[in-house]
């Protein structure tokens, strides 16, 4: 569906008459002439921007390796062989059960659930005090 404007064809023509087209008056030669300098300089500071931005992503990006190897020895430093591949194929939200070396020093659901209700527990008694 298209539209026409009252006196125009379809095209857009004027139905009657001329249509006049403006001569616009030529623009000043001195802007052509410094436009080749103005596309180096902005090509120049792009270059600059692009190498400032390669230097941050390398450094983040080593330093995010270093982090990711200090996690992966602290995820697996703690564990046996076995409770690291019970670990691995467990899927995510599923339980583990540590073997007895693995599992001294750790903290189960039931201690969690115990020291909470302890901290409740004196957190009444502070409040009725």
């Amino acid at each position: 569906m298209s539209c026409t404007v009252k006196g125009r064809d379809k095209d857009g023509y004027r139905l009657e008459g001329i249509d006049v087209v403006p001569n616009f008056p030529p623009g000043p030669k001195e802007e052509e002439s410094n436009t080749i300098p103005k596309l180096v300089q902005l090509l120049q500071d792009s270059n600059r921007r692009q190498a400032q931005w390669k230097d941050s992503s390398e450094y983040w990006n080593c330093r995010y390796h270093a982090l990711y190897q200090e996690h992966m020895a602290l995820k697996y430093g703690d564990f046996c062989e076995t409770c690291q591949t019970k670990r691995d194929t467990t899927p995510p939200g599923g339980c583990i059960e540590l073997c007895t070396e693995c599992g001294q020093g750790k903290q189960t659901v039931q201690s969690l659930q115990l020291k909470l209700e302890k901290k409740e527990e004196a957190i009444r008694y502070w409040q009725d005090c």
